[in-house]
This record gives C-alpha cells, sequence and structure tokens, in this order.
C-alpha cells in the first residue's frame, strides 16, 4: 500500500488554490471571454499536481488527486463570487466540466513531478500506476462509447437512454478487459480510466451537441466510474482462476480489499 502524507496534500492544496485563483483572477480581469480564463485555471490544476509531485517523498497518485478535489471546491464556491468579467458567462455546468478536466490535468501533472523530484526510477521504486493499462482503459472505454453511441444514432435516432445504456456497457467491457488481461492486481487503473473517460466523452458531446445538463454530467461520471470500477472486478475475478499469483501487487488498500487474488 502507498504511503499517504497529509502535510504534502495540505500545502500543495492551500498553494494550488492560491496560484489558481491568481491565474483566474489575472485571467478573467483581463479577458471578457471564456476560453482563456478557462486555461489558465486549467493551467493552475497542472501547476498543483505538479507541485505536489515535487513536494511528496513518496510515489503516490492519490495526494495529486485529493489536492485537485481540494481546490475544485474552492473554486466551485470563489470563481461565482469574485464575480470576474471573464468568468461572466459561465455556468454551474461549465464550471463543473472545467473542474473535472482539471482533475484529470492534475494527476497528470502529479506524475510529472514525481519524474522531476526523482521519485520514480526505473528499478528503484515502482510507479503508483502502469500508466500503459490506464490509457488502454481510456481508449477502449472512448472507443467504444463513440461507437455504439454513433452506430445507434443510424438505426434509432437520437434516445438518450438507450444511447445512455451503451455508454455504460462501453465502460463495462473496458475496465472487464484491464482486469482480464492485466499481470497483477490492477484496480486504481479502471478507476482512473473511468473517470477520464467521462471527462473525454463529456467534452466531445459538448463540443459537438453544445453543453450537457447538470444532472446527466454527474449521474454520468458516477454511473461511468462504478461501471469501469465493477467490470475491472469481474475481470480481475476471472484472471484470478486462471492465474492465482500476480506478478504484480495491489497498491492500495481498497484494491487489496477488493480483489484479492492469491489462492
Amino acid at each position: 500500500m502507498q504511503d499517504f502524507s497529509i502535510k504534502s496534500v495540505a500545502i500543495s492544496s492551500v498553494a494550488g488554490s492560491l496560484i489558481t485563483l491568481l491565474m483566474a483572477y489575472a485571467s478573467g480581469s483581463s479577458f471578457a471571454a471564456l476560453p482563456f480564463p478557462i486555461m489558465a485555471v486549467l493551467a493552475g490544476f497542472l501547476i498543483t499536481g505538479i507541485l505536489e509531485g515535487l513536494v511528496s517523498k513518496d510515489v503516490n497518485l492519490l495526494e495529486p488527486t485529493i489536492s485537485a478535489v481540494v481546490v475544485s471546491v474552492v473554486l466551485y464556491f470563489a470563481l461565482p463570487a469574485m464575480q470576474l468579467r471573464g468568468f461572466y458567462d459561465m455556468t454551474t455546468t461549465l464550471l463543473l466540466v472545467m473542474l473535472m478536466n482539471g482533475i484529470v490535468l492534475a494527476a497528470l501533472g502529479g506524475w510529472a513531478g514525481e519524474k522531476l523530484h526523482g521519485t520514480i526510477q526505473y528499478g528503484v521504486n515502482e510507479e503508483p500506476v502502469e500508466w500503459g493499462w490506464a490509457l488502454c482503459g481510456i481508449i477502449l472505454g472512448v472507443t467504444a462509447t463513440m461507437f455504439t453511441t454513433s452506430t445507434l444514432v443510424i438505426f434509432l435516432g437520437f434516445k438518450l437512454m438507450e444511447h445512455f445504456i451503451a455508454y455504460v456497457i462501453g465502460l463495462f467491457l473496458a475496465g472487464f478487459i484491464i482486469g482480464l488481461r492485466s499481470r497483477g492486481i490492477i484496480f486504481e487503473e479502471a478507476g482512473i480510466a473511468g473517470f477520464t473517460t467521462v471527462v473525454i466523452n463529456v467534452d466531445i458531446v459538448c463540443i459537438a451537441l453544445g453543453m450537457l445538463e447538470l444532472p446527466v454530467i454527474a449521474g454520468g461520471l458516477v454511473i461511468g466510474i462504478i461501471a469501469t470500477y465493477l467490470g475491472g472486478w469481474i475481470g480481475e475475478r476471472v484472471h484470478s482462476s486462471r492465474s492465482p499469483h500476480p506478478t504484480r501487487q495491489s497498491n492500495s488498500l481498497f484494491g487489496a480489499m477488493l480483489v484479492p487474488r492469491s489462492k
């Protein structure tokens, strides 16, 4: 199980909140349109993740993610209260989508910070996440959900419930393949793939069709992550019946409790 440092989370959360708010204020005061202020905020999330990786003494993906969530909560309440002209047209739904993207970027920034810090070195410290499998899950998830939904449109037209079911099935299959094909206990990767796939899907749909409704985004996020985790769990159980001795143990207590693979 990975070591967890509350101190490094607190430092990066406070510093990340201040940096992100400062960048939001500078850009939001200078521009009257959303694109540049949004890019400034997302850059602040990247800086938060990188800072966490530099401050942390151990290899841990959970810390930059928690820091990003804290920064997201601060921004959720602070940005509307600041009443900056650059964010004047930002709706609550758009704010949520921006924060979801920020969390993904902060996690990537945390990995980059660990690399810069030197805590991730080949043959010295094992990376907390097998990014190859996480990336594979993201690609499979996006491919499956986009293919099934675009195909359904041809035959059925746009029907929200049918598309939502296809979306859930695509994420479940992505998680299942991760669990089935991996060489060890890989549970965190399914959650990363599920969350990132949902964010990418929301981005694509919002670009193509316009902003979705808030309940649809929130429901898709929760159900999508659960579907990917469930698929990963079932895939791990199927794999465990064939290969009871993993080459890579679980890196978290959560994964070890839910996916015991030793006999």
